[in-house]
């Protein structure tokens, strides 16, 4: 190793050390209370060296040396023993001043604030199971965020902006800053326990290193991405993306659609604004226990009261299913009800684990 290199190195480490003791209050107080465990130390075996005491009354005399409680001293001091005093006082005093100094600072600064919130924030996301991921906090985000909030379900938001991290702090949402693409930053939201990721950044190739990633950490999570530009689509699909979302398509099917037949969106419009529906969609992997069957002898709408809306199959979508339809271990059962005849749903597609939900489409619970 050269010698020019020891010195590029050993000035980048100063640099480092000057760097976080400016900028980070918690690095100061770490160092600071570091410092004063050290003198106590010091302290105690420099008694015992130079006086001769037994630890007790080493460490006793350093103590209440250092907190000047003016206990007075244990046994007389010699010369050396008064020096070392004097040097403990000075240097011990002056360096648990600086921890309380420090300390406040953390408390009460407003970096100190945002670090405590952030390492709240933190404690929080680590005991969330099964939530959403939201990649990016702009007007989609803003009103899945929304929905989440008003169904009381489990989310947190990944953003990069300053300002708009600065937004999610006014509102009280839980959030992470950083970059969404980032392992570290996956991890810190919890993605190996996450239900969903929903990348909705405006910028394809974001989305897609976000699914990588993503789906390298978790290979079975979902993972339903923002599409900008139609084209890429099938790129988005390839990188991995369990659905892909044109907001530019489905605003103009949606729009099309409500020219054709208006009765459609205004069902589910109506479903989605009212606050008094106690109406949820939901998604029932089928069990071996339905194999075979007939949809008429599943008896759906007398024995839950629920509506099945669809049959899902891989390669397969069965809206309005008829009676003589024969049913597979595995079939996605699209039902919707309250949360009782869910649950009725639920039993008659797996007995044996009722709970075996597989995805909430959405809900419209107030």
């Amino acid at each position: 190793m050269s010698r020019g290199y020891r010195r590029k190195r050993a000035r980048a480490q100063i640099g480092q050390f000057t760097h976080q003791m400016v900028s980070n209050p918690y690095y100061r107080m770490r160092l600071a209370m570091c410092l004063y465990v050290a003198i106590v130390a010091i302290g105690t075996f420099g008694y015992r060296d130079i006086e001769h005491w037994s630890f007790l009354d080493s460490i006793f005399m350093t103590v209440i040396t250092l907190s000047g409680v003016g206990f007075g001293e244990i046994h007389n001091l010699d010369k050396r023993g008064e020096v070392f005093t004097i040097l403990l006082i000075v240097f011990g005093v002056s360096t648990a001043a600086w921890a309380l100094v420090t300390t406040f600072e953390v408390l009460g600064s407003e970096h100190g604030i945002r670090d405590l919130e952030r390492r709240r924030i933190r404690r929080m996301v680590k005991h969330m199971k099964d939530h959403f991921i939201v990649c990016g906090y702009g007007r989609i985000g803003r009103s899945m965020i929304e929905g989440y909030q008003r169904n009381n379900f489990p989310f947190v938001v990944i953003e990069l902006s300053a300002e708009r991290v600065e937004e999610l702090r006014s509102t009280g949402v839980p959030y992470i800053q950083g970059d969404a693409s980032n392992d570290e930053v996956l991890q810190e939201a919890g993605i190996e326990r996450a239900k969903a990721l929903i990348a909705v950044t405006p910028n394809d190739a974001v989305n897609t290193y976000i699914i990588m990633s993503a789906k390298w950490l978790n290979p079975n999570l979902m993972v339903v991405v923002r599409a900008i530009n139609p084209d890429s689509v099938g790129k988005l699909y390839r990188a991995g993306a369990t659905k892909v979302i044109s907001p530019h398509i489905i605003g103009g099917w949606w729009m099309a659609l409500t020219a054709i037949n208006p009765a459609t969106t205004d069902f589910i419009d109506g479903l989605r604004m009212s606050d008094s529906a106690d109406v949820s969609l939901f998604e029932f992997i089928a069990s071996d226990h339905v194999e075979g069957k007939t949809f008429a002898e599943m008896n759906f709408k007398r024995g839950t009261g629920a509506l099945v809306i669809a049959i899902k199959r891989p390669g397969e979508f069965i809206p309005n299913p008829s009676d003589r339809l024969r049913m597979k271990t595995g079939d996605a059962i699209i039902a919707m009800g309250s949360v009782e005849q869910l649950r009725k749903v639920a039993v008659a597609v797996n007995p044996t684990n009722p709970d075996k939900v597989y995805a909430s489409i959405t809900s419209f619970e107030s």
